[in-house]
């Protein structure tokens, strides 16, 4: 019985002194980061860097947290951010975020005002690190920015998460963004457009689907050596992506990957059902004159003739020979995906 008594006192001691020297190291290692932050060109502040937990958890707080790019004019500003990892797990760790978040930009300022917002990283368990999936979830999220526009999310989850069907260095990139609340004002300039021989608008106030799954393939994993090995993407999927907006739908589907030039290729096929409405959205994100959406319209109807459904619009998205086109449309040079330097 003593050397039971023992050897459970010893085992206490033990993962004590664990969990003591562990909480130090993150402590240390955070409070290094800030200190060093200046040598990287950032500005970072904090009002206190604290570890708690024991004895089965790490869970680290940041308060009142300031980060800035000077050189770009962009900074994050929360109240605090907490990090939690198990100590028997230290590869999967997840961030809880404040109700409330400003991001600033070189134009604007947007407060993000969120419910349970949460962010987690998971590794696999071996030496490299591999990374196994991140995501980010939350039941609301609301961006409000100076520039008197506003954007608002139900339930949603974005996620990276490695995929063994893709080959070593492949991901599959899933999102559910709906209900999306676009910004009202917006909406009202889009029921604001009148164009010959279309419909009024009737979109509703909420987007109510827009998801997707997009498969990545990089030249290298992502895991501890990325930094070094600098991964960029050779391949491109879209497994599935669709859109419901009211009686407008949208559907893309195809791949593009690196040519032997280094450039995009490929092609990708977006389905339009009630292509009518666009031209509206189109010009009040000032993507299109209004005097030119007449053009457009007829455009598009044209080419929608060429289907059995005339409410279907179906288009291409081609890349070849470092150019890219959306249906008859040019776009211009196509984007590289191999670096210059190979």
């Amino acid at each position: 019985m003593r050397k039971l008594l023992f050897l459970l006192v010893a085992l206490v001691a033990l993962w004590s002194g664990y969990w003591v020297v562990g909480s130090k190291a993150v402590r240390d290692g955070v409070n290094n980061w800030f200190a060093n932050a200046a040598g990287q060109g950032l500005t970072a502040e904090n009002s206190g860097v604290t570890v708690a937990g024991f004895p089965n958890r790490f869970d680290l707080t940041v308060d009142g947290l300031k980060l800035a790019d000077p050189a770009s004019g962009a900074s994050w500003q929360a109240p605090f951010v907490q990090v939690f990892a198990m100590t028997w797990k230290p590869w999967h760790i997840i961030a809880a975020l404040p109700p409330e978040q400003v991001v600033t930009l070189p134009d604007q300022a947007v407060t993000i005002g969120s419910t349970d917002l949460k962010a987690s990283l998971r590794a696999k368990p071996s030496l490299d690190l591999p990374l196994a999936e991140v995501r980010l979830a939350g039941t609301t999220l609301a961006l409000a920015s100076d520039r008197d526009w506003t954007l608002g999310l139900g339930e949603f989850t974005i996620g990276l998460r490695a995929d063994e069907a893709l080959g070593p260095a492949g991901y599959d990139f899933g999102f559910d963004l709906a209900p999306l609340i676009p910004d009202p004002g917006f909406l009202s300039a889009v029921k604001a457009v009148t164009i010959p021989d279309l419909p009024p608008s009737d979109l509703p106030d909420t987007i109510e689907t827009l998801g997707g799954s997009i498969y990545l393939t990089f030249s290298a994993p992502l895991d501890r050596h990325a930094a070094t090995a600098k991964p960029y993407l050779t391949r491109i999927e879209v497994n599935h992506l669709t859109l419901a907006w009211g009686k407008l739908a949208l559907s893309a589907k195809g791949a593009v990957e690196a040519d032997d030039q280094g450039f995009a290729a490929g092609e990708i096929t977006v389905d339009l059902t009630n292509w009518d409405r666009l031209p509206a959205i189109l010009v009040a994100a000032g993507v299109v004159k209004p005097e030119v959406a007449p053009t457009i319209a007829r455009g598009m109807q044209a080419l929608a003739s060429q289907s059995p459904d005339l409410s279907i619009l179906s288009l291409k998205l081609t890349l070849s020979g470092g150019q890219m086109s959306f249906g008859p449309f040019p776009l211009g040079p196509a984007p590289r995906m191999i670096p210059p330097s190979g």
